[in-house]
């Protein structure tokens, strides 16, 4: 169970409050809790005595972030602007951050799209980790990549799943804790249903918990699998595997197998002759997003992508300049 967040700034009353508000109107508040924390450490030590607060104390704040990227800066400035907002009603003097003091926007970091040869790579390099200690390495972090991989699902989804949240019968997985708040149904292919059956059978011989409510990615004693700790395996993963990373460029991410998901199914609809443009709305709820536009990040422009799309235009040119014979 965790430890909950203790606030202990003279506004400790007011975060709390704001807190049990946002979760009452349906937020869940994951990161942003830490946010608030620090948030609360800054004011802490900046302000001996109550009193508003001022454009100081949240240009210390600021401070405290400056070795983070911008976006990760504005994310968490943003958290911060929306206590104060709350905040003002009770304290009219309260200072709130103009848009001048945001971090500079960056370009979004571009997505690395994963070959078939580099997924086949990483997940035989996942059943080897960690390769220090043998009697460890099981199927976790193969099951897990390969999950991500075949389902396009976000990490934070695939760690929150239960063992009550794959539908059997039907081949779906339930997702119920989503970025936007919207439940949806993912729908399984035959292989990936065999990988977690295995996976599952490997689990049960550990001793893990099989109840519906047991996390379905565990670490040791049935405890739900946190982000960091998949995260660091998996940049350990990517370099045993040999993958990625051009001189001065950055690893592959765990996140970049959700991209890769996307275009590759995209690639498959343009081999299908599909009509793209009429079935990115599916793609858009596969994905859980909110709108088209959230979608776009996605629709990287590979070499596979490019070979798909020019092969059906030779096939359209091709059928445009032989007409039949009754033409």
């Amino acid at each position: 169970m965790k430890t909950p967040i203790v606030y202990t700034s003279f506004l400790a009353d007011h975060l709390s409050d704001y807190v049990a508000l946002r979760r009452h109107l349906g937020y869940e508040l994951r990161s942003q809790l830490y946010v608030l924390r620090q948030f609360d450490r800054v004011v802490e030590r900046e302000m001996t005595a109550p009193g508003p607060l001022t454009r100081a104390v949240v240009e210390a704040f600021l401070r405290s972030l400056a070795g983070l990227q911008p976006i990760t800066r504005r994310l968490r400035l943003s958290t911060v602007r929306q206590f104060l907002l709350y905040l003002r009603q009770f304290e009219p003097a309260t200072f709130i951050p103009e848009r001048s003091l945001e971090p500079v926007r960056s370009s979004p970091r571009a997505p690395y799209i994963y070959t078939d040869e580099e997924i086949h790579a990483l997940l035989r390099a996942a059943l080897r980790y960690p390769y220090r200690y043998p009697t460890r390495c099981w199927l976790l972090y193969r099951t897990l990549i390969a999950f991500l991989y075949a389902t396009g699902m976000r990490i934070s989804e695939a760690l929150a799943l239960t063992l009550g949240d794959i539908d059997w019968r039907h081949d779906l997985v339930h997702i119920r804790k989503t970025k936007f708040h919207k439940a949806r149904l993912v729908p399984l292919t035959a292989s990936t249903c065999e990988g977690l059956r295995r996976y599952l059978r490997a689990r049960a011989e550990r001793g893990h918990l099989t109840t519906p409510e047991a996390p379905l990615f565990v670490r040791t004693g049935s405890r739900r699998l946190p982000y960091r700790t998949a995260r660091g395996a998996f940049r350990c993963i990517v370099r045993m595997a040999g993958v990625g990373r051009e001189a001065g460029s950055r690893w592959p991410r765990l996140h970049d197998l959700r991209h890769t998901a996307a275009v590759r199914r995209l690639s498959l609809w343009y081999r299908d002759g599909k009509d793209v443009q009429a079935l990115l709305p599916v793609l858009v709820t596969y994905l859980g997003h909110s709108a088209l536009r959230c979608t776009e990040i996605y629709l990287t422009t590979t070499a596979e992508l490019l070979s798909e799309a020019s092969a059906r235009f030779e096939r359209c040119f091709q059928l445009d300049a032989n007409p039949s014979a009754e033409d």
